[in-house]
């Protein structure tokens, strides 16, 4: 005698089939959940990333048909006691599912095929409508699924942007054609719709895929075939197609439009297929381009998508990478001794033989650092501004030394044993030298 699963068992063993015991375990993640690097123009990093799907595909309208004929007393029995805690179980790991119940028996029987629920957020809707079904009426052993899978595709009334699903189950195999539905036509009508379906197949009949139906059904839409089960088992069965599930999941990124094209990012692969619940994984390229600014820091962000839909959290909050590039500069300042003027107005009779300097940097991203050097001992000046005008005294024999203000207002007057070297800095810590050589005085 087969027994109905009881809703206490059902839910100890939705637990185990969802591999948690707290709703954080159905959590879907983008790993890392954020990225820093640094890169020179033209560089590129790969970075490894983990995207850990939901046990259950995003924004499901899960649709229930049945086969309602004769045999199939128990199999009803059994659904129909479950349903509601199937239900509340699958919105657990995806808070926006929506349902919907439909059966079918064949020509001849009433009703031969019909919606008794299309998709609805309202469970108890759905549980009404289920306990509604009967067994009854079935004729020969062929039955209409075909005419009920190609209908139920369009009457079901799914959500534009959800992951449909028809969770089948019978005991019988079907007729080809079902009034006008061959096994060709549905599965191009399901196609069309984006459906995939799980299919039941339940002892008691000469079973549910003896003519290879079922298995050319769910290997076209991208579903599940369960091995026949009991009519006990049948709600087991159900909860674990809809665990079993494939999902297509691929790489998003907005780093390309929200830095203007500074910083570009590739996903390998360009997406994939693995059984939801389990985890993808990419290798993504994050490229600076030969024009991004030196010194400026981008910031961008990853999402995944799992079959075209942004993956989203148990609270509908999409799940993101953030990114945060640091594009290096790679530039060194400029640095030059100009001749300065003469604040005493006096007309050297050489050039600069006075050693007055205009010490003069530049950077394209910042100035850190401007010092006189002294090229024969480890003396540097205090900092000076870009512009400074200086003067510059060689003392072989002297003690190096940096004397503010300088004569007739300039900013310094250096005193050096060696060649003044003039060293600026940016604010990378690129140095650039270059000497400011003072002339000997005229004889």
């Amino acid at each position: 005698m087969t027994h109905a699963t009881s809703p206490r068992r059902l839910a100890a063993l939705v637990v185990v089939l969802l591999g948690a015991v707290s709703s954080s375990l159905y959590a879907q993640a983008l790993s890392p959940s954020s990225v820093e690097v640094s890169l020179r123009p033209g560089e590129s990093i790969d970075i490894a990333k983990t995207v850990v799907t939901p046990v259950i595909p995003p924004r499901p309208d899960i649709c229930f048909l049945a086969d309602t004929t004769g045999s199939m007393t128990a199999s009803l029995l059994n659904v129909r006691t479950n349903a509601t805690v199937i239900m509340n179980m699958v919105l657990a790991a995806q808070p926006d599912s929506q349902f919907c119940a439909a059966q079918y028996r064949d020509v001849g029987d009433s009703p031969v095929f019909q919606v008794d629920q299309i998709v609805t957020a309202n469970t108890a809707s759905v549980q009404s409508a289920i306990n509604t079904w009967a067994a009854d009426g079935g004729g020969d052993t062929p039955e209409g699924q075909l005419n009920a899978l190609t209908r139920l595709s369009t009457e079901a009334v799914f959500r534009p942007d959800s992951t449909r699903i028809i969770v089948w189950f019978g005991d019988a195999s079907g007729h080809d054609p079902s009034l006008g539905a061959t096994l060709n036509s549905t599965i191009a009508a399901l196609v069309a719709e984006g459906v995939a379906v799980i299919a039941v197949p339940v002892t008691g009949g000469d079973g549910l895929d003896a003519t290879g139906q079922a298995t050319a059904i769910t290997n076209a839409t991208g579903g599940v075939l369960i091995s026949t089960v009991t009519p006990g088992a049948v709600t087991t069965a159900i909860l674990t197609g809809l665990t079993n599930l494939p999902v297509d999941v691929s790489m998003t990124s907005n780093c390309a439009v929200a830095t203007t094209g500074a910083i570009t990012t590739a996903f390998d692969p360009a997406s994939q297929s693995i059984t939801s619940g389990g985890s993808a994984l990419f290798t993504e390229t994050i490229a600076a381009a030969a024009g991004a600014v030196q010194g400026q820091t981008y910031l961008c962000e990853d999402r995944a998508l799992l079959n075209g839909t942004v993956m989203t959290d148990a609270g509908g909050a999409v799940v993101l990478e953030t990114k945060t590039v640091h594009v290096l500069d790679v530039t060194a300042p400029t640095a030059a001794c100009v001749e300065g003027p003469n604040p005493g107005g006096n007309v050297p009779k050489s050039k600069n033989a006075d050693g007055f300097f205009q010490l003069n940097a530049s950077d394209n991203v910042g100035l850190s650092l401007v010092q006189v050097c002294d090229s024969a001992s480890a003396f540097c000046s205090d900092p000076f501004a870009a512009g400074d005008v200086v003067k510059i005294t060689q003392t072989p024999g002297g003690t190096p030394r940096d004397e503010r203000p300088g004569p007739g207002g300039i900013t310094s007057h250096i005193f050096l044993k060696g060649d003044a070297i003039l060293s600026v800095t940016d604010t990378s810590g690129l140095e650039t030298r270059v000497s400011c050589l003072v002339p000997p005085p005229p004889k």
